[in-house]
């Protein structure tokens, strides 16, 4: 008798990159099943519903609780958000190349700050009762890509200020065709 296969959840990161280390990261972090459950686009601006205004709150605020972070430009979207989120130094007690397990959080790192500001916002969301206890608010995971230069920073800035004028384009609008973002 065979054993059962077991799955194995990769990772998305960079394989080998020290995600606590100073630097620029745009991140995107998605609603549960591609959900509108922060808000809606109306004559091409977000408007935010209570849940998206504690998603916005909650971003702004992710300096207060890691004090070796800055933010740049961010926009909350209907389902979905993207920032960019600068690591000014390395966060105390973190040492460079520490090793770890697979799913095992680092203090400071990029992974630990978007699933802590996503916690929180999932907390608030269900303390004030606008959410479900037993519900899903986020998609699991969250896609992250390393600022390389000043060029890829002025794309990326220009792509989250523009993004609620381009929602109809975009690949996680509903009505999108299925890609790699957007199966739900």
């Amino acid at each position: 008798m065979e054993p059962p296969m077991i799955h194995v959840r990769r990772t998305i990161r960079y394989a080998g990159y020290d995600y606590t280390q100073p630097g620029a990261y745009f991140v995107t972090f998605c609603a549960a099943k591609g959900h509108k459950y922060f808000g809606r686009i109306a004559a091409q601006q977000m408007v935010l519903n209570p849940v998206g205004q504690i998603a916005h709150d909650c971003w702004r605020a992710i300096p207060e609780h890691h004090h070796h972070v800055q933010l740049d430009v961010f926009v909350i979207m209907p389902n979905h958000g993207h920032g960019i989120i600068e690591i000014v130094e390395r966060p105390d007690g973190v040492l460079p190349d520490q090793p770890r397990k697979f799913g095992e959080s680092i203090k400071g790192s990029v992974s630990t700050i978007v699933n802590t500001y996503k916690a929180a916002v999932t907390r608030i969301a269900r303390e004030q009762g606008l959410f479900p206890p037993d519900a899903r608010l986020w998609h699991g995971r969250f896609w992250d890509h390393i600022i390389r230069d000043e060029a890829d920073l002025a794309r990326i800035r220009d792509y989250i200020r523009n993004n609620p004028a381009r929602w109809i384009e975009d690949q996680l609008h509903p009505k999108a065709p299925p890609n790699r973002f957007n199966r739900w």
